[in-house]
């Protein structure tokens, strides 16, 4: 059993699709204090100050699953977005155009501290403006750093990936499955 510090619902079904016994709980991070920009330094940051949140807040007797996501959009840090103005203007950027989404996720138990920082790249053709407006109007956006959803929206657009798709969702199961499996 470990513990999931995180509240995103794409996290939870990518770990119960791969059997691994978990509880979710937030983090107690705030990452609006972080005054950094630049998308590599903002992950990074991110998950050590969740880390550091977590461990005080609940300690090492379930290992801690710690992560963050990030977009890379032609160095340019996108986020989630705080409203449907803002993800139009993250899509927007990003139609036609390649990107990169950053996991950062740390996996820490009484025996051993795992960090991992993955990458996955897109190449998308132009988005069609009727299924921008329509997923904008979904609101299936929101809770998405870029407003960008692989598994959904993207998907009809990416022109080439390179990468894992899961560290696209915001979990590189492939790398911490190894891991995982030593520390519950």
């Amino acid at each position: 059993m470990l513990r999931l510090c995180s509240t995103s619902i794409v996290r939870k079904q990518i770990l119960e699709e791969y059997g691994i016994p978990f509880i979710q709980c937030d983090n107690g991070f705030d990452e609006e204090q972080l005054p950094l920009d630049k998308p590599e330094s903002f992950v990074y940051q991110a998950t050590l100050g969740k880390h550091k949140s977590a461990l005080s807040l609940y300690g090492l007797d379930l290992p801690l699953l710690i992560v963050d996501s990030v977009i890379d959009c032609q160095g340019i840090l996108q986020r989630k977005a705080k409203n449907k103005a803002e993800a139009c203007n993250f899509l927007e950027a990003q139609s036609g155009k390649t990107l990169k989404i950053l996991t950062c996720s740390i996996l820490h138990c009484k025996r051993f501290f795992y960090m991992d920082l993955s990458q996955t790249a897109f190449e998308f053709f132009p988005f069609a403006q009727q299924d921008l407006e329509f997923y904008l109007k979904s609101d299936l956006w929101q809770n998405k750093a870029g407003a960008v959803m692989v598994e959904g929206f993207h998907k009809n657009y990416i022109k080439q990936q390179v990468g894992a798709t899961s560290n696209a969702m915001g979990l590189n199961i492939e790398s911490l499955l190894p891991f995982l499996r030593n520390a519950v």
